[in-house]
């Protein structure tokens, strides 16, 4: 989520500006509780200030909705319109357990899911809304990948399926596959694994640019930018059904247990299915270009704002 609000602050539609404000910081929930405080003054003070059109909250579940709902408050007490988008892949858990209280947040912003499919989930919470993809920058494309390399991205949370994944490696490791897993958000290593604990900068972009095949065995997700990302750089992807149609021929949706990850994964070590997928997935990523989606916040904020 950071990665996107980074990306559209950065790369604002025409006739438009934007600043950004974080509610979340690293270091534990003392950090969290600071920033969130400080977000409440700064934005306070800043609508008093005038000259905003438009709030522009992300939010997913739990905590960062605790957060987010108060400055929604914040901006409708002002009187300033505010824009929604949902992140989390289990939203809908998340309004079904809150109901009454989502129906009336939700029916005073303009709400934004990431998929056709979310808004058909969420519809009896949300009511009228728009469908924006997370984007993804025009990055460079490579092919020169070690296909026994594979690579899982995301935080230290047993519902990114790491257990799953590895049990996987382990199981081709011991019919005599020397392949090897690299793990974000995990620094322990052991044999055929390998953690690197949080990447950003130029080790994110080494893992993005060699290793032979993305995996996302996730429980579930809104729309993740790792598979977006290795698309748009040529790496093929399996994932779990959390990510049915995010892509087409660009990978393969693989049931969520480590036996169906391990044979799909030994499929990606010959043959040609591999060579498919990394040729498919540029072109499939293109309706999450950065480009074709900033035009679209752009007349959603022009609607908006009216």
């Amino acid at each position: 989520m950071g990665t996107v609000i980074r990306l559209l602050a950065d790369h604002s539609p025409t006739g438009w500006q934007a600043e950004m404000m974080a509610s979340h910081a690293d270091g534990g929930a003392l950090a969290v509780l600071n920033a969130w405080r400080k977000v409440r003054g700064s934005l306070k003070r800043r609508l008093r200030s005038g000259g905003i059109d438009i709030v522009h909250v992300h939010s997913a579940t739990r905590w960062s909705w605790k957060r987010k709902r108060g400055l929604i408050a914040i901006a409708r007490k002002a009187g300033i319109p505010v824009v929604l988008s949902l992140h989390s892949g289990d939203f809908d858990r998340h309004c079904a357990e809150r109901g009454s209280e989502m129906t009336a947040v939700l029916a005073t912003v303009h709400t934004v899911v990431l998929s056709e499919s979310w808004r058909l989930r969420l519809s009896t919470w949300l009511g009228d809304c728009s469908v924006i993809p997370n984007p993804v920058p025009t990055v460079p494309v490579s092919h020169e990948r070690d296909r026994t390399s594979f690579l899982l991205m995301g935080r230290a949370n047993p519902m990114k399926g790491q257990s799953i994944a590895i049990d996987a490696v382990k199981r081709l490791r011991d019919e005599g596959h020397a392949v090897t897993l690299h793990l974000t958000g995990i620094s322990q290593s052991e044999p055929g694994i390998t953690g690197h604990g949080w990447v950003d900068g130029e080790e994110k972009e080494s893992l993005l640019s060699t290793s032979g095949t993305l995996l996302s065995p996730s429980e579930w997700e809104g729309l993740s930018m790792t598979i977006i990302e290795a698309m748009a750089r040529g790496m093929p992807v399996l994932a779990s059904p959390a990510s049915e149609g995010v892509f087409d021929k660009a990978g393969r949706i693989v049931q969520r247990d480590a036996q169906s990850f391990a044979t799909a994964m030994k499929a990606m070590l010959s043959g040609d299915e591999w060579h498919h997928m990394s040729a498919a997935g540029p072109d499939e990523s293109g309706k999450f270009l950065l480009d074709n989606i900033v035009p679209l916040w752009g007349a959603l904020y022009d609607e908006v704002a009216r």
